[in-house]
C-alpha cells in the first residue's frame, strides 16, 4: 500500500436522484443511499470505504443536495459535518466541482482532488487504488487535467466515450484526449470498439486544485467568478445565478491540457436496471431475482426486484423489468428502459411529485 499523501483529497458527488432506478430510487432517498446490490451497504458507503484506501479519511468530502445532509450523516458517520458540502439546488457537475475546489483552495493550497461519483460499482479495489495513486503522481508532475477511461468491452450505447491519441503517450497508459463523445448509436459504438482508441467515460477525474481553478477561470469565467472568494452564506444566491452545466462541457472539452488514463478495475456506473441485471447472478432461466417470495412460470431473462413482503407471481414474460415497492409496481420491457425517466415525469404529473418521484 502506498503511503497516503496529506494533500490528496477525494470528493464524492452525491447529489443526483437516480431516476433511471425508479421506483426504488426516489427524490427522498436516491439510489446512492440504497443497498441495490444486496451487500448490506449502500453505494455511497461502498464508495467511501474504497476511497479510504486512497486518501486520508479526513480528506474525504461529500458534495450533495441540502436535502440529503442527514442521509449522508447517517450513512457515513465517520465524516465530519464540515466535510459535507451542501448545494441548495442541482446545477450539474461544474458548479459542484467549483464549489469543492473553492473550499479546498483555502484549506489546502497544495491539494490535489479525486472526483468520484457516489453510485458507481468497482470490483477490483486494489487496482483502483493503484490507478488513483498513479493518477495523482501524473497531475502533480504535469499540472494536467486527468480523466479515467474504462477499457470498453462491448459496443455500449449507454455511455459517453473518450477519443484519445494513442500515438502520443505520456506513459504506457496515459494519453492526450482528442474529444469527448456523446452516447453513440450501436453502429458507431461498434466502430469505436474496433478502432481501439475510444474508452468509456467514467465521470472520474484527478487534478491539482489549482489546475482546475485555473482552467475554470479560462473556460468558464462566469462560474469561476461566482465561487471566487465566496462565503457559505452566499451559497443560495450563487446557485440561483450559476449555470447548470457538466464539467465535461464547461472545461474538459475545451482545454488543451486534458489526458485520459486507461483503467480496468471492474467498473460499472450502475446507471440502469439493465446494467444491474448484467452484473448480477442469474438463475437457470437467466433471471435476476431480488425478492423474498416469488412464483415464476415460463419467465426468462427478467430482473425482479421487490422491497416488500408481497408474493410476486409472474407468468410468460421474457426480457422484462419488474420492480415492486410499497406504492409502485413497474413492469417494463428491458429494451424500453430508457423511457423510465419519462414514466417518472408522467407519474409525478398525474399523481403528485411528492408521492411518485
Amino acid at each position: 500500500m502506498n503511503e497516503m499523501n496529506k494533500h490528496h483529497h477525494a470528493i464524492i458527488m452525491a447529489g443526483g436522484i437516480g431516476s433511471r432506478f425508479w421506483p426504488l430510487s426516489r427524490n427522498q432517498k436516491p439510489k446512492q443511499f440504497i443497498d441495490i446490490l444486496g451487500t448490506g451497504k449502500s453505494l455511497i458507503q461502498m464508495t467511501f470505504d474504497r476511497l479510504c484506501l486512497c486518501v486520508p479519511q479526513q480528506n474525504i468530502w461529500v458534495v450533495t443536495n441540502l436535502d440529503y445532509f442527514e442521509l449522508v450523516k447517517d450513512q457515513l458517520p465517520l465524516i465530519e459535518s464540515d466535510r459535507i458540502l451542501c448545494e441548495p439546488s442541482r446545477k450539474n457537475t461544474a458548479p459542484c466541482i467549483a464549489f469543492a475546489a473553492a473550499v479546498l483552495k483555502d484549506l489546502d493550497p497544495e491539494s490535489s482532488m479525486l472526483i468520484a461519483p457516489s453510485d458507481h460499482l468497482i470490483l477490483n479495489d486494489l487496482q483502483f487504488v493503484k490507478d488513483i495513486h498513479e493518477g495523482f503522481q501524473f497531475v502533480e508532475s504535469t499540472q494536467g487535467l486527468l480523466t479515467l477511461g474504462i477499457q470498453a468491452s462491448r459496443p455500449d450505447t449507454g455511455y459517453g466515450y473518450i477519443h484519445f491519441n494513442n500515438y502520443e503517450n505520456q506513459s504506457h497508459d496515459i494519453f492526450p484526449v482528442v474529444a469527448f463523445v456523446e452516447k453513440p448509436n450501436h453502429n458507431l459504438a461498434l466502430q469505436y470498439l474496433e478502432s481501439g482508441n475510444y474508452l468509456w467515460n467514467s465521470g472520474m477525474f484527478i487534478w491539482k486544485t489549482s489546475s482546475i481553478i485555473s482552467a475554470m477561470e479560462e473556460y468558464t469565467p462566469a462560474i469561476s467568478a461566482l465561487f471566487s472568494d465566496f462565503s457559505m452564506d452566499q451559497l443560495e444566491l450563487i446557485y440561483d445565478q450559476v449555470e447548470s452545466i457538466s464539467i465535461d462541457f464547461a472545461v474538459m472539452e475545451k482545454s488543451k491540457n486534458v489526458y485520459v488514463k486507461t483503467v480496468d478495475f471492474g467498473w460499472s456506473d450502475l446507471g440502469t436496471w439493465g446494467s444491474l441485471y448484467h452484473l448480477s447472478k442469474q438463475d437457470d432461466r437467466q433471471n435476476v431475482i431480488h425478492s423474498d417470495k416469488q412464483l415464476l412460470y415460463d419467465v426468462n431473462q427478467c430482473i425482479i426486484h421487490s422491497n416488500t413482503d408481497q408474493l410476486i407471481v409472474v407468468q410468460g414474460l421474457n426480457d422484462y423489468i419488474i420492480i415492486n415497492t410499497a406504492d409502485v409496481l413497474l413492469i417494463c420491457e428491458k429494451s424500453n428502459e430508457q423511457n423510465i425517466k419519462q414514466m417518472v415525469a408522467d407519474a409525478a404529473t398525474h399523481f403528485g411529485k411528492n408521492n411518485f418521484s
